[in-house]
């Protein structure tokens, strides 16, 4: 592979349309894959520092650079005072001299050549990496719209932003069907950064997804007005979410239903018909075991010292009071804190 100007220039103008990058970008991956495929034809140079320069037209000059020292502990990085000065003679320790090593053709043999591509391709990929990174730093904890593409046996493929993004199985709403080509919205719980990849944490099947989508339809709730304490969930199933208000007049089960329901309707939606039930939170227990209960009619509860309650309903209650799957005593258990018991 020969390195001429009109290669080089051809190269740089693909990067720069192709991956949309910055000009300076793409001269830095260039150097380096330059460096990398020298290295491989040069070996007496691969512990050396090398510096690769590219002109505009494309035309190439490598160098050594040593760094000037008093006295020499790597003679492949460093070069005395007096030799340096033989070269430059004002030049002074700690500064670099670059010793021109151009060989006379620039032709890379097969290896050299696929080590540069090599890195130049990881070039571009950590750029992308950093960009992928930068674009979604800042939506951790949010709300993302994303788009089904392709629907596998367990995961669901979305693309989110351009972003081609997993939604495994455990994240997903249990038993819903995803349809190619629908819109949906996930929550992003969190981006890690690894030293080789990106990695969005999305879910649907989380307390905080439902939090986050009442985040986005209750102002009241966004602004501080009212209150989520806590949540319970089963996905696919049912939730029940502790809801209070920062004011007395102001009714926060009202606020979070909204109008003739309006509110709650699109949560149902959301949750693909996912029940939910708002509860005020109160600090007497025995009136919130009462109401978390709900829609069964609880007779009477007694309170044991091992943080268990016994629910005594009529049994045309029992079902409601327990719920399918055992759902609404679980969720119960869960918000109030107690291991609660229907007879």
């Amino acid at each position: 592979m020969k390195l001429d100007g009109k290669s080089i220039q051809a190269a740089i103008m693909h990067l720069v349309e192709e991956y949309r990058l910055d000009p300076y970008q793409v001269m830095e991956i260039i150097r380096a894959g330059i460096k990398s495929g020298f290295k491989k034809d040069f070996p007496e140079f691969r512990k050396a520092e090398i510096v690769v320069n590219v002109e505009n037209d494309g035309t190439i000059s490598i160098y050594k650079a040593l760094t000037v020292v008093e006295e020499i502990e790597e003679e492949d990085t460093q070069i005395l005072l007096a030799d340096a000065r033989k070269e430059r003679k004002d030049i002074e320790l700690g500064e670099q001299l670059l010793i021109n090593i151009t060989p006379q053709s620039m032709e890379l043999s097969r290896i050299a050549a696929q080590a540069a591509a090599q890195t130049i391709k990881q070039g571009i990929k950590n750029i992308e990496r950093e960009r992928f990174y930068d674009k979604f730093q800042d939506k951790e904890g949010q709300l993302l719209k994303a788009k089904v593409i392709k629907v596998h046996t367990d995961s669901v493929i979305l693309d989110i932003e351009g972003t081609t993004v997993v939604l495994p199985p455990e994240s997903q709403i249990p038993n819903r069907p995803y349809e190619v080509g629908e819109e949906i919205f996930v929550f992003l719980k969190k981006i890690s950064k690894e030293a080789w990849s990106i990695t969005l944490e999305i879910t649907q099947s989380s307390p905080d997804y439902v939090e986050a989508i009442l985040k986005k339809i209750v102002p009241e709730f966004e602004e501080g007005i009212v209150t989520i304490e806590k949540i319970g969930r089963v996905a696919g199933k049912k939730t029940k979410i502790l809801v209070a208000s920062t004011d007395e007049s102001i009714d926060p089960v009202g606020v979070f239903v909204g109008h003739k329901g309006d509110r709650i309707n699109t949560v149902l939606s959301l949750l693909d018909g996912e029940k939910v039930d708002f509860v005020e939170d109160i600090d007497d227990p025995k009136e919130l075991i009462t109401r978390l209960l709900k829609p069964a009619q609880v007779e009477s509860l007694e309170f044991k010292d091992n943080g268990k309650v016994t629910a005594r309903v009529e049994e045309s209650q029992k079902s409601l009071a327990i719920g399918r799957g055992a759902c609404n005593i679980k969720l119960a258990s869960q918000l109030s804190g107690y291991q609660i018991e229907v007879i």
